[in-house]
């Protein structure tokens, strides 16, 4: 067990993706900045993309923790419907996916204890304007069924989250009544910014300077660069 800086403990599960983070990549030092789509410059990232799904020990991990999070998320708010994971293109996939095949392996194979059924669906990164389904998201939205939410990887300054909401709703999704999943808070303003647009249930896996505070206390990485993260976010808070 392991306090971080938010007040959470981080359990074995919570340790073992920590350490699959490292040794994958899924969060990386680069000493080299790299420019991020907000168009800051950091030198630390979070990919979840081939660090993710060419790895299914990391990926079962990262599902395990969003199916989770949905379940008790949908558990407190008394929802009984299919949760409907819509990952934001092209990251977000596989985390919605993730989260999906968990879910129904647990409660298939691992006697799950809740009844709760975490399905997804794929958004697409551009707008398909031919065959059956000329839309944003493979399939209509029936929220008589379905609860619908967001997931994405990562959260700097928020724009690609009101940049999806507003594609979904193009596309006839209830986005007041969606919920979202961010798997990484850089804590730039990112979840700030989103609550101001009108996001009313936002759930984060993890706050950045937690991740790196316990790869700090692990000795996964040093400390300079751990120091060095804390003053990057400090320095450039993106609330607009």
């Amino acid at each position: 067990m392991l306090q971080v800086p938010s007040g959470r403990v981080f359990d074995a599960y919570d340790e073992q993706m920590l350490r699959k983070f490292v040794q994958y990549g899924f969060v990386r030092w680069s000493e080299e900045p790299i420019t991020l789509k907000s168009g800051v410059q950091s030198h630390v990232y979070v990919f979840g993309r081939e660090d993710l799904t060419d790895h299914p020990d990391l990926e079962w991990l990262v599902g395990r923790k969003i199916a989770v999070l949905v379940a008790e998320n949908a558990q407190e708010r008394s929802d009984l419907k299919q949760q409907c994971l819509i990952g934001v293109p092209t990251a977000g996939t596989a985390l919605a996916q993730a989260g999906s095949m968990v879910n129904y392996i647990q409660k298939r194979h691992l006697g799950g204890p809740s009844a709760l059924r975490v399905i997804h669906r794929i958004m697409r990164e551009d707008l398909k304007i031919h065959g059956a389904h000329p839309d944003w998201v493979n399939g209509k939205a029936q929220p008589e069924l379905h609860t619908y939410w967001t997931v994405d990887n990562v959260v700097t300054d928020g724009g690609s989250k009101l940049e999806t909401q507003n594609r979904l709703q193009e596309s006839g999704y209830p986005v007041e009544d969606m919920p979202s999943l961010v798997f990484v808070d850089r804590q730039q303003g990112g979840i700030v910014n989103m609550e101001k647009a009108g996001f009313r249930n936002i759930v984060v896996a993890y706050n950045l300077l937690d991740i790196t505070f316990a790869l700090g206390k692990l000795e996964l990485w040093p400390r300079d660069a751990v120091q060095a993260v804390g003053e990057e976010i400090e320095a450039h808070q993106l609330i607009s």
